[in-house]
Protein backbone atom coordinates (compact mmCIF):
# COMPACT_ATOMS: atom_id res chain seq x y z
CA UNK A 1 0.00 0.00 0.00
CA UNK A 2 1.43 3.49 -0.64
CA UNK A 3 2.34 4.76 2.82
CA UNK A 4 1.78 8.72 1.25
CA UNK A 5 -2.13 7.51 1.36
CA UNK A 6 -2.52 5.44 4.37
CA UNK A 7 -3.20 8.21 7.00
CA UNK A 8 -5.42 9.71 4.69
CA UNK A 9 -7.72 6.73 3.93
CA UNK A 10 -10.07 6.90 6.75
CA UNK A 11 -10.71 10.68 6.08
CA UNK A 12 -11.56 9.78 2.39
CA UNK A 13 -13.63 7.53 3.38
CA UNK A 14 -15.42 9.84 5.81
CA UNK A 15 -15.39 12.42 2.99
CA UNK A 16 -17.30 10.38 0.69
CA UNK A 17 -19.74 9.26 3.42
CA UNK A 18 -20.34 13.43 3.24
CA UNK A 19 -20.71 13.50 -0.42
CA UNK A 20 -23.50 10.98 -0.02
CA UNK A 21 -25.08 12.84 2.46
CA UNK A 22 -24.76 10.20 5.56
CA UNK A 23 -24.29 10.31 8.92
CA UNK A 24 -20.49 10.13 10.47
CA UNK A 25 -21.26 8.24 13.50
CA UNK A 26 -18.86 6.84 16.54
CA UNK A 27 -19.33 3.30 14.62
CA UNK A 28 -19.04 3.81 11.51
CA UNK A 29 -15.18 5.89 12.78
CA UNK A 30 -14.48 2.68 14.53
CA UNK A 31 -15.07 0.38 11.49
CA UNK A 32 -13.11 2.42 9.57
CA UNK A 33 -10.24 3.00 11.82
CA UNK A 34 -10.18 -1.19 12.59
CA UNK A 35 -10.34 -1.72 8.72
CA UNK A 36 -7.82 1.00 7.92
CA UNK A 37 -5.47 -1.01 10.66
CA UNK A 38 -5.83 -3.82 9.29
CA UNK A 39 -5.71 -3.62 5.75
CA UNK A 40 -2.05 -1.75 6.58
CA UNK A 41 -1.12 -4.71 8.22
CA UNK A 42 -2.15 -7.07 5.33
CA UNK A 43 -5.02 -8.59 7.40
CA UNK A 44 -8.59 -10.41 6.67
CA UNK A 45 -10.93 -9.58 8.98
CA UNK A 46 -14.39 -11.22 9.57
CA UNK A 47 -17.34 -9.33 10.36
CA UNK A 48 -17.05 -10.69 13.96
CA UNK A 49 -13.61 -9.69 14.22
CA UNK A 50 -14.01 -5.68 13.26
CA UNK A 51 -16.59 -6.49 15.90
CA UNK A 52 -14.36 -7.72 18.83
CA UNK A 53 -11.67 -4.89 17.53
CA UNK A 54 -14.33 -2.32 17.33
CA UNK A 55 -15.27 -3.00 20.80
CA UNK A 56 -12.07 -2.37 22.38
CA UNK A 57 -12.28 1.12 20.56
CA UNK A 58 -16.05 1.98 21.25
CA UNK A 59 -17.21 0.07 23.71
CA UNK A 60 -20.75 1.23 23.29
CA UNK A 61 -20.92 0.24 19.92
CA UNK A 62 -23.22 -3.03 20.32
CA UNK A 63 -22.34 -5.28 17.36
CA UNK A 64 -25.57 -5.65 16.04
CA UNK A 65 -24.35 -1.98 14.88
CA UNK A 66 -21.22 -3.28 13.39
CA UNK A 67 -22.88 -5.37 11.44
CA UNK A 68 -25.27 -2.72 10.04
CA UNK A 69 -22.09 -0.30 9.81
CA UNK A 70 -20.58 -3.00 7.34
CA UNK A 71 -23.59 -3.24 5.54
CA UNK A 72 -24.13 0.68 5.40
CA UNK A 73 -20.15 1.51 4.57
CA UNK A 74 -20.03 -1.22 1.79
CA UNK A 75 -23.34 0.43 0.10
CA UNK A 76 -21.80 3.64 0.06
CA UNK A 77 -18.76 2.01 -1.80
CA UNK A 78 -16.61 3.27 1.17
CA UNK A 79 -15.64 -0.57 2.05
CA UNK A 80 -15.41 -3.95 -0.36
CA UNK A 81 -15.86 -7.06 0.92
CA UNK A 82 -15.00 -10.78 -0.43
CA UNK A 83 -16.38 -14.06 0.28
CA UNK A 84 -13.54 -16.88 1.46
CA UNK A 85 -14.12 -20.33 1.01
CA UNK A 86 -14.94 -22.04 4.50
CA UNK A 87 -14.14 -18.58 6.69
CA UNK A 88 -17.11 -16.31 6.05
CA UNK A 89 -16.69 -12.61 4.53
CA UNK A 90 -13.68 -10.08 5.02
CA UNK A 91 -13.24 -6.42 4.77
CA UNK A 92 -11.14 -3.82 3.17
CA UNK A 93 -11.33 0.07 2.91
CA UNK A 94 -11.93 0.62 -0.92
CA UNK A 95 -9.25 2.27 -3.01
CA UNK A 96 -9.90 5.17 -5.76
CA UNK A 97 -9.92 4.15 -9.05
CA UNK A 98 -7.48 7.04 -9.23
CA UNK A 99 -4.98 4.81 -7.36
CA UNK A 100 -5.48 1.88 -9.30
CA UNK A 101 -2.90 0.24 -11.22
CA UNK A 102 -2.85 1.73 -15.04
CA UNK A 103 -4.50 -0.66 -17.26
CA UNK A 104 -6.85 -2.73 -14.76
CA UNK A 105 -10.52 -2.96 -15.45
CA UNK A 106 -12.40 -1.00 -12.59
CA UNK A 107 -14.07 -4.46 -12.07
CA UNK A 108 -11.15 -5.44 -10.36
CA UNK A 109 -11.12 -3.34 -7.89
CA UNK A 110 -14.71 -3.42 -6.97
CA UNK A 111 -18.06 -5.02 -6.23
CA UNK A 112 -19.74 -3.28 -8.92
CA UNK A 113 -17.84 -1.73 -12.16
CA UNK A 114 -19.34 1.77 -12.14
CA UNK A 115 -18.48 2.48 -8.82
CA UNK A 116 -15.30 4.19 -8.86
CA UNK A 117 -13.42 2.35 -5.65
CA UNK A 118 -12.10 -0.75 -4.54
CA UNK A 119 -9.46 -2.50 -2.54
CA UNK A 120 -7.50 -3.17 -5.50
CA UNK A 121 -6.23 -7.13 -5.42
CA UNK A 122 -7.50 -10.29 -5.94
CA UNK A 123 -6.98 -13.01 -3.23
CA UNK A 124 -5.88 -16.22 -3.11
CA UNK A 125 -6.84 -19.01 0.12
CA UNK A 126 -5.59 -22.08 0.57
CA UNK A 127 -7.73 -25.38 0.80
CA UNK A 128 -5.11 -26.95 3.02
CA UNK A 129 -4.30 -24.64 5.91
CA UNK A 130 -7.08 -21.45 5.14
CA UNK A 131 -3.84 -19.14 4.51
CA UNK A 132 -5.25 -16.04 2.64
CA UNK A 133 -2.76 -14.16 0.27
CA UNK A 134 -3.55 -10.61 -1.75
CA UNK A 135 -1.92 -11.47 -5.74
CA UNK A 136 -1.56 -8.31 -7.46
CA UNK A 137 -4.66 -7.43 -9.76
CA UNK A 138 -2.96 -7.49 -12.94
CA UNK A 139 -2.26 -11.53 -11.88
CA UNK A 140 -5.74 -12.36 -14.05
CA UNK A 141 -5.54 -10.06 -16.99
CA UNK A 142 -4.86 -12.24 -19.47
CA UNK A 143 -7.89 -14.53 -18.08
CA UNK A 144 -9.60 -11.33 -18.29
CA UNK A 145 -9.09 -10.17 -21.67
CA UNK A 146 -10.04 -13.69 -23.05
CA UNK A 147 -13.66 -13.88 -20.98
CA UNK A 148 -14.23 -10.69 -22.34
CA UNK A 149 -13.36 -11.05 -25.86
CA UNK A 150 -14.85 -15.03 -26.26
CA UNK A 151 -17.50 -14.75 -24.11
CA UNK A 152 -18.60 -10.83 -23.77
CA UNK A 153 -18.19 -12.03 -19.99
CA UNK A 154 -16.85 -9.18 -17.46
CA UNK A 155 -14.40 -10.88 -15.18
CA UNK A 156 -14.55 -9.77 -11.51
CA UNK A 157 -11.77 -11.22 -8.80
CA UNK A 158 -12.25 -8.87 -6.86
CA UNK A 159 -15.45 -10.58 -4.41
CA UNK A 160 -14.23 -13.73 -3.76
CA UNK A 161 -11.01 -15.65 -3.41
CA UNK A 162 -9.37 -17.83 -5.89
CA UNK A 163 -8.94 -21.79 -3.91
CA UNK A 164 -5.87 -23.47 -4.32
CA UNK A 165 -2.87 -24.54 -2.24
CA UNK A 166 -0.18 -22.09 -0.66
CA UNK A 167 3.52 -22.90 -1.08
CA UNK A 168 3.72 -24.77 2.11
CA UNK A 169 0.61 -27.12 1.58
CA UNK A 170 2.04 -28.13 -2.10
CA UNK A 171 3.02 -31.63 -1.96
CA UNK A 172 6.36 -32.15 -2.77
Amino acid sequence: MNANHDGDRVEAALGRLRELGERITPARQAVLRVIDTADRAEEHLSAEHIGERVATLEPSVHRATVYRTLTALTGAGVLTHVHLGGTGTVYHLATPASEAAPGVSPAAYGTDVSEPHGHGHTHVQCVVCGRVQDAPPGVLDEAARIMRDDLGFELDTSHAALLGRCADCVPT
